[in-house]
């Protein structure tokens, strides 16, 4: 996979202003399938020049030189105003967790194309770039749901609190509330069968409403008793 590099963009990770959309807020690998799909479609009525990556986290590394067990194609294609184009990703041999889900990184920068007076002028341009997390799961884990919040434990710890998950999956967790408030100040990525010390504004309640996002981007949320 090579690397595109363009003097004269920036690249930026707004995806809100993107012409280039992804379907899903997530992707999901089940083990069993051969391959996936990913759909993007270009919602400008210019064409756009996009590159497709997955990395494992690390975003020191340049596509060119990550090492992931997936192979995805096209890597690099030209997509026509208003029209869509399919991304698939295939894994190949592999030693991840079979008992637990692993983490990778989608990644898609959208960058737009020279128009004929950009051509004679100096123009600094914006590359636009989407990255979804794309979870690796093993056959018989379960997907996120409502239910998944059953499985989350808040315990104290002196003047924190210990979140533990006990499911199996990478579990977001954007909003922990009391009262209506939310009391945490950033989202909380919980990593499958462990726990995590947070900080909370307080923590003095005796449960609290947990917000998760399901597999189909959906924020649930439930309440938790503490330990």
């Amino acid at each position: 996979m090579k690397r595109i590099l363009l003097s004269s963009l920036v690249a930026l990770t707004i995806p809100a202003h993107a012409d280039i959309v992804i379907y899903g807020t997530r992707v999901i690998y089940p083990a069993e399938k051969k391959e996936i799909i990913v759909q993007l479609m270009n919602q400008s009525s210019k064409a756009s020049l996009v590159q497709s990556w997955i990395d494992d986290g690390d975003t020191t590394i340049p596509p060119e030189k990550i090492s992931v067990p997936f192979l995805l194609t096209p890597p690099v294609v030209r997509i026509k105003g208003n029209s869509g184009q399919q991304i698939k990703i295939k894994k190949i041999a592999n030693a991840l967790p079979n008992d637990k889900e692993s983490i990778f990184y989608f990644n898609v920068l959208d960058i737009p194309p020279n128009t004929n007076e950009e051509n004679s002028k100096n123009t600094l341009k914006f590359a636009m770039q989407n990255r979804l997390k794309l979870l690796y799961r093993p056959a018989g884990i379960e997907t996120v749901t409502k239910t998944s919040i059953k499985k989350l434990a808040l315990l104290r710890s002196g003047n924190n609190l210990n979140f533990r998950n006990d499911t199996a999956n990478w579990i977001t967790v954007p909003k922990i509330e009391s009262n209506k408030i939310q009391l945490n100040g950033k989202t909380i990525l919980l990593p499958p069968l462990s726990s995590q010390l947070i900080k909370l504004k307080t923590n003095a309640a005796n449960q609290y409403v947990v917000t998760i996002i399901d597999d189909r981007g959906n924020y649930v949320s439930d309440t938790v008793r503490v330990k």
